[in-house]
């Protein structure tokens, strides 16, 4: 009787196919004319010593608060091309709010986008923050080597955005604190620090304000101990449910909203300078 044959190995490979992904952009933002549709090359991945690069195209909206982008990725499918770019864009518009200071939004083809165009349009006046090539030039040459090197900047910045798009200020408190301790635990100096101080936050947020010159910043917020301790208390109290929510926490929070913003990014900038920016 002759006995079964194995099924030889499949010899299907998936293969990659180039997609073009749209997007808008929503938030106080327009590029300077010098990056209007033109078109660069950037480093969007890496792996297994290949590099996968995309063509990027900023363009004006030509209305308040809108901003177009396009870009290809490489993928096996329509699905898997969508999800590689939704993360790419997120990281962008993560690395454009720590640099520009505004809350951007984005949203794909296809997702409603009818409330964000109404909101923007409600104003009868729009201030823009003027992106300039230089930024533009680092923030997309960027976002392959802070994923390989500098993993918690890249957090960080997420963590500021989040912030600053948000409206309930206990949890945009929390994401501006989270941002500092962040970077402090990551970037602070901690060669003459006690040993047991090393892993602690408030320990480290008073040495990287005195490394990178930020005492000053948001009213002193990182050099005052009681302030220190109110936030990491707020924090706890917040994230573990501690405490129950009370209008007088709500205050607290909302309190601390502005210098806490102020502190975070004069805290990403002062690390973007003096550690990613080549000089």
């Amino acid at each position: 009787m002759p006995q079964p044959q194995a099924s030889p190995p499949s010899t299907s490979v998936e293969v990659a196919s180039r997609f073009l992904l749209s997007a808008v952009v929503y938030g106080p933002v327009r590029p300077d004319r010098e990056l209007h549709h033109l078109t660069q090359r950037a480093l969007k991945g890496y792996t297994d010593g290949e590099e996968f690069f995309t063509d990027i195209t900023l363009r004006d909206a030509r209305q308040p608060g809108l901003m177009s982008i396009d870009f290809s990725v490489t993928a096996s499918s329509p699905a898997g091309a969508q999800r590689a770019g939704i993360f790419y864009l997120g990281q962008l518009c993560d690395l454009l709010s720590a640099v520009t200071r505004q809350p951007l939004k984005f949203l794909m083809p296809g997702e409603d986008s009818q409330q964000e165009r109404i909101r923007g349009n409600r104003t009868s006046t729009h201030t823009d923050r003027i992106l300039t090539e230089q930024e533009w030039q680092w923030i997309i040459g960027s976002v392959v080597q802070l994923r390989l090197e500098h993993p918690r900047f890249l957090a960080a910045a997420s963590w500021y955005r989040k912030g600053l798009c948000g409206i309930d200020p206990l949890e945009v408190v929390c994401c501006f604190w989270r941002v500092i301790e962040r970077l402090s635990l990551s970037y602070a100096d901690k060669s003459s620090m006690k040993e047991e101080d090393r892993g602690r936050a408030k320990p480290c947020v008073r040495k990287l304000a005195s490394d990178f010159d930020l005492t000053q910043v948001g009213n002193g917020i990182l050099q005052d101990d009681a302030q220190l301790k109110r936030i990491v208390d707020l924090r706890n109290d917040v994230s573990h449910g501690n405490e129950p929510i009370t209008p007088k926490l709500i205050e607290e929070a909302a309190d601390l909203r502005e210098p806490l913003e102020e502190a975070a990014f004069k805290t990403l900038q002062a690390i973007r300078r003096a550690k990613l920016i080549p000089r």
